[in-house]
């Protein structure tokens, strides 16, 4: 049997370790007096820290095989394992950390201490004792590209600055992999799906914030004038399926009406949607029986 060793596999290479990898970004960190930010990049990841010894948690914090500063904010690789807690409880442990220390922060720090939260997980270099070059990768670019993000400043942005201290988002595999699954043991619609455009970076991802206040509570999680639907909703020529005697599929592209009570049914305006007792039909559209 061939191996990789063999001349014919010279260029293939073994995948780095699976990592799960959490980073901060601390909000307005600039407009800050320059002598106190020294000060606040030393205080970022004592807050992470204090969250999860809040919920009993220091072990996962120790489990840390790389972490470095990015000057406003803070990341960390732990083993794959652990992504779930990452998410629940860990999110509303910073919430609860951030809400008693704004509460008795220093009068040098003027405004309160916010932080975005971008969660992934994917293959990254990681020898294990934080080296130069640990963290990198496809998978800890995506992070960043998340965590910079309009949909994930927006929380922040149209939130009570004096009640909203996290806002977190996710990378649809993390959604996935932690949430559907039922790992993070919370359920799937309390995450709001966003597109993301960032850079080069295009990709669907999934918001948290474990205590929404000011506009997002009118408004909810979409820009400012955009229903979160519309902002979350999925481009006009993505299919639906729609089950019919309950085994036979559309897919359709685009909206049409149907009245009665059988629900919501999409389909091409062009095409009649007949319904009634007997036999059900749609015109000018595909057919998949398989489905």
């Amino acid at each position: 049997m061939s191996t990789p060793q063999e001349p014919g596999f010279a260029g293939v290479a073994e995948l780095p370790p699976y990592r799960s990898m959490l980073v901060v970004d601390m909000k307005d960190y600039s407009g800050n007096p320059g002598r106190y930010q020294t000060d606040l990049t030393k205080l970022i990841p004592k807050i992470m820290k204090a969250a999860f010894r809040r919920g009993g948690l220091a072990s996962i914090w120790e489990r840390r095989s790389f972490h470095n500063t990015t000057g406003d904010g803070y990341a960390i690789g732990l083993p794959a394992e652990l992504l779930p807690f990452l998410l629940n409880p860990y999110l509303g442990l910073l919430q609860a950390e951030l809400e008693d220390r704004n509460r008795s922060r220093p009068r040098e720090i003027r405004d309160p201490i916010r932080l975005r939260v971008s969660v992934n997980v994917g293959p990254i270099s990681d020898t294990g004792t934080n080296r130069v070059g640990d963290g990198s990768g496809a998978a800890r670019v995506e992070l960043h590209r998340l965590l910079d993000s309009k949909p994930v400043r927006q929380l922040l942005a149209g939130s009570d600055s004096e009640v909203t201290y996290v806002a977190g988002i996710l990378s649809e595999r993390v959604y996935q992999d932690a949430v559907l699954s039922g790992y993070a043991d919370e359920p799937g619609s309390i995450y709001v799906p966003a597109p993301v455009q960032e850079k080069s970076y295009s990709a669907r991802a999934y918001l948290r914030i474990p205590k929404p206040s000011g506009e997002l509570l009118t408004r909810g999680f979409g820009a400012p004038g955009e229903s979160p639907a519309k902002s979350a909703a999925r481009p006009a020529e993505d299919v639906a399926r729609v089950q019919i005697n309950d085994h036979t599929a559309l897919r359709v592209g685009g909206v049409g009406n149907i009245g009665g009570g059988v629900g919501t049914i999409l389909n091409d305006p062009s095409g009649p949607v007949n319904t009634g007792s007997g036999g059900q039909y749609v015109t000018s559209s595909e057919i998949d029986p398989g489905r």
